[in-house]
C-alpha cells in the first residue's frame, strides 16, 4: 500500500488555505452587504471548504482512536481521494462550470466506490485463515465488481430503466443478494474461526474496551457494512417481488 501521509497533511493543509481565503472574502462581501448570487455563491464554497474540513479531521480522530489508517488503509486512502474530488466536484458546481445532474451522479459514484473499497477492506481481514472463506473472499470480490459496474449505467443514463430492460435489474437483483449473502457468510465464518482460535489476532475489533478486557466487539465499519448488506438484500428482493408480482 503506498504511503499517502504526505498527500494528506497537503491536501489539510490546502483545505486550511482555502477556509482562511474563502472565510476573509465572505467576511468583506457581509461588510459591503452586496447579497447576489456571487454571495451565495461564496457563502456556499465556505460551507463546503468547512465541511470537508470537518470530514477530513474526522478520519484523522478516529485513527488516533483505533488506528483505522492501519486496520482500513485501502478504504481510507480511496476516502481521502473521494474527499479531494468531491471537494473538487462540489466547487465547480456551485460555480456552475459543470452542471447540477452531473454533480449528482458524481456523488451517487463517490457513494458506491466509497462502500465498495470498506466491501473489500474488511473481506481482506478474513483472508488466510481457512481455504473455505478464501474462496468466499474471491467470490464475493467478483460479484463486488459486478454489482459496482452495473450500478454506473443506472446512474449515468436518463431513463435507465427503459434503455436497459427489466432483465437488467433482474439481474443485478440477483447478482447484489449473491454479493451481500457472501460477505454475511464470510463475516459469519471468520467469526466462528477465531471463536476455535482464540489467541488469534482480529483485525476487524473494535477498541472501544480497554486493553486488559478479553472480549471485543466488532468495528463499527463492520457493523455499518453489515448494515448496508441486510439493506442491499432486502433492497434488491423488493426490487425483484415488486417487477415479478407488478
Amino acid at each position: 500500500m503506498m504511503d499517502l501521509s504526505e498527500f494528506k497533511k497537503f491536501f489539510l493543509f490546502s483545505l486550511i488555505g482555502s477556509l482562511i481565503i474563502s472565510a476573509l472574502v465572505a467576511v468583506v462581501t457581509v461588510i459591503i452587504g452586496k447579497f447576489n448570487e456571487i454571495t451565495a455563491r461564496v457563502l456556499f464554497t465556505l460551507f463546503m471548504v468547512v465541511l470537508h474540513s470537518l470530514v477530513s479531521l474526522t478520519f484523522i480522530w478516529d485513527d488516533e482512536k483505533q488506528n483505522t489508517f492501519e486496520r482500513l488503509s485501502l478504504f481510507i486512502n480511496i476516502i481521502f481521494f473521494i474527499i479531494v474530488l468531491s471537494f473538487i466536484t462540489s466547487i465547480l458546481g456551485i460555480w456552475k462550470v459543470i452542471p447540477t445532474d452531473i454533480v449528482w451522479n458524481l456523488y451517487q459514484t463517490y457513494f458506491i466506490v466509497a462502500f465498495a473499497a470498506l466491501h473489500v477492506n474488511i473481506l481482506v481481514k478474513a483472508l488466510n485463515k481457512e481455504r473455505y472463506i478464501d474462496m468466499i473472499v474471491y467470490f464475493n470480490y467478483i460479484f463486488i465488481g459486478i454489482v459496482v459496474l452495473m450500478l454506473l449505467p443506472i446512474i449515468y443514463l436518463s431513463n435507465a430503466f427503459n434503455t436497459l430492460g427489466e432483465i437488467y435489474y433482474r439481474i443485478l437483483a440477483a447478482v447484489g443478494i449473491i454479493d451481500g449473502t457472501l460477505s454475511i457468510l464470510a463475516i459469519i465464518f471468520y467469526k466462528l474461526y477465531l471463536h476455535k482460535h482464540p489467541k488469534s489476532d482480529n483485525p476487524l475489533q473494535g477498541s472501544q474496551l480497554n486493553q486488559t478486557s478479553k472480549k471485543k466487539g466488532l468495528s463499527i465499519w463492520v457493523w455499518i457494512l453489515i448494515i448496508y448488506l441486510i439493506i442491499q438484500i432486502v433492497s434488491f428482493i423488493s426490487l425483484f417481488g415488486f417487477r415479478m408480482f407488478r
